[in-house]
């Protein structure tokens, strides 16, 4: 069984790799998923862990399945 600060790990490095693919900055995803600059730069080095609604948000964000996040993380 995963550790849950792997899990978390894995999710920002998921997020992170989605939002540079499509080319978008951290402020434009924390416009777009209505979170603070500073809490996608947090997330995305492993020093907060979303609930889900605002994993929904960031998912929403990035046009990308929560589901789809979720199970990249898991890999």
């Amino acid at each position: 069984m995963r550790r849950k600060a792997d899990l978390s790990e894995q999710f920002a490095q998921v997020v992170k790799k989605h939002r540079e693919l499509k080319g978008i900055s951290k402020s434009a995803l924390a416009e777009k998923s209505g979170l603070h600059q500073t809490y996608i730069g947090l997330l995305e080095r492993g020093q907060r862990s979303p609930n889900l609604d605002t994993a929904k948000a960031i998912a929403d964000a990035l046009n990308v399945p929560l589901a789809k996040l979720v199970a990249e993380s898991e890999r």
